[in-house]
């Protein structure tokens, strides 16, 4: 679901979100799901970035009409300075509950709601018209427990086309930077590709920044072709749209609206996993950031390559892998910081694992606060990992697990308070309800490495933290 709407703050000032949000039906009119919303061309507040929760209820009512009604929760931040970080986001609890009708057309369906939209404590608090579009898609899935079954593709609705997970790392120029911040930036990217003919295809991505400036993020999403060169290399060609930016007086985006163009060289080496090279140019029309990047990465292609004219291999295999999503609040306790004891943090938090076999896991997770923490909304953690899990037991409810979490937090306004990589261990239980959902509970303490890492670095990061919420389980046909 892609929804737009505009605002007036209390400041008398302009405002607006975009929107995009991936629901999952839980039955045939009650959905839920997560999104993330941005500004595009209303005031100055490029940078600014919210994500929530959802739940979304949907009844038909006759002649392709629809009535909608839905709740998101979540964490907004952003501002057109520093200091207004303060009023913009106040102490960075986002909330929207909206109401309204749509129409469904043959492909898809839209419709206008009346939202309310608020940050406790900010000056973003009113109520508008919200325009949505929603796009129905399904994709075939497996069982959790069946998990590591090889399948071939007449024994499923396999896919007609690629669909391609991308993971990067690209090195940002800016080009006669005119806000606070005139260094590069280094993205860790990841980018869902899906192709609707064999060559051309639309994509979503999302951009952190990982080095220089810290939690710079840009989201965007557009279409795209790819020509062969040879047997094992390709050539990408895309343009995306979307928004982005840190605090606007430090990077010039404007409202946040930015245009995308790139390229991308990709090399298969086998089994679907490609290396890439990338060069790209992104631009705030609204703005004056002008920036290059290049980039290295990987592409995982999730089916298998089709023949010329489209159509999948005859007899291809796929290996179901096990997927969890976890969405959660975490708790933490007093944070020790520098030194000092600061008031704890209440995040909302969502993690996804990737299980290699029946015991050990890949995981990453992000969460983002719901308070401030020392005046400022908008603190946020990223972690990557690896964990282990028990067996099943108690009749098969419950399953132990523990897992370690390397990342980085974003303690805020200025680069010289940061510090550095976090140590996430935790420990927790899944009690399963049924084959897909569970009540997920997890405890873990949080530790700062920067100082034992670089020797000029002397702040400090510690506190331990307890969540709870729920698990959706299932797997996915992948190319063995």
């Amino acid at each position: 679901m892609i929804d737009y709407s505009a605002f007036t703050l209390t400041s008398g000032g302009d405002f607006d979100l975009l929107g995009v949000h991936y629901l999952q039906n839980i039955n045939d009119w009650l959905a839920f799901g997560v999104g993330a919303s941005a500004p595009i061309a209303g005031g100055n507040y490029g940078g600014f970035f919210a994500a929530d929760v959802t739940l979304h209820a949907q009844r038909d009512i006759g002649r392709n009409f629809f009535v909608n009604a839905g709740l998101a929760v979540g964490a907004g931040a952003g501002g057109a300075s520093v200091n207004g970080i303060r009023r913009l986001s106040g102490e960075g609890f986002y909330t929207r509950a909206y109401a309204g009708i749509g129409y469904h057309f043959r492909r898809f369906s839209a419709g206008v709601n009346y939202a309310r939209v608020a940050i406790a404590g900010s000056e973003l608090n009113d109520s508008t018209l919200n325009f949505f579009v929603q796009v129905p898609f399904s994709f075939a899935v497996g069982r959790f427990g069946d998990a590591g079954q090889v399948l071939t593709s007449d024994e499923f609705r396999a896919p007609q086309h690629q669909n391609i997970i991308s993971l990067q790392f690209n090195h940002v120029q800016q080009i006669n930077p005119t806000g606070l911040y005139q260094g590069t930036i280094g993205f860790a990217s990841t980018q869902f590709t899906h192709f609707h003919t064999p060559n051309v295809y639309s994509y979503f991505g999302v951009d952190i920044g990982a080095t220089g400036l810290l939690w710079y993020n840009q989201a965007h999403g557009g279409i795209g072709g790819r020509v062969a060169l040879g047997r094992n290399v390709n050539l990408y060609a895309q343009l995306g749209i979307g928004s982005g930016g840190w605090v606007t007086d430090t990077i010039d985006t404007g409202p946040g609206f930015i245009i995308y163009p790139k390229v991308t060289l990709e090399y298969l080496w086998g089994n679907g996993v490609g290396t890439t090279l990338s060069a790209g140019y992104f631009y705030a029309p609204f703005g004056t950031s002008r920036n290059w990047t290049v980039g290295v990465g990987l592409n995982y292609h999730l089916s298998h390559p089709e023949r010329r004219g489209g159509g999948v291999l005859a007899g291809a295999e796929y290996t179901l892998r096990g997927i969890r999503l976890h969405t959660f609040g975490r708790v933490t306790s007093p944070i020790f910081y520098n030194g000092r004891e600061s008031e704890g943090l209440t995040m909302v938090a969502l993690q996804a694992d990737y299980m290699l076999n029946d015991r050990w896991y890949l995981a990453g997770q992000i969460a983002a606060a719901t308070n401030a923490f020392r005046g400022f909304a908008g603190y946020a953690e990223g972690f990557f990992g690896a964990g282990w899990q028990t067996r099943p037991f108690a009749g098969g409810r419950l399953q132990g697990y523990a897992q370690v979490l390397y990342g980085l937090n974003d303690v805020g306004v200025d680069p010289a308070r940061e510090v550095g990589a976090l140590l996430y261990p935790s420990i927790g239980v899944n009690y399963y309800l049924n084959e897909r959902v569970s009540i997920y509970g997890q405890l873990g303490a949080t530790i700062s490495l920067g100082r034992y890492m670089n020797a000029s670095m002397t702040n400090s990061w510690r506190n331990t933290s307890i969540g709870l919420g729920m698990t959706y389980r299932f797997s996915l046909p992948t190319r063995s």
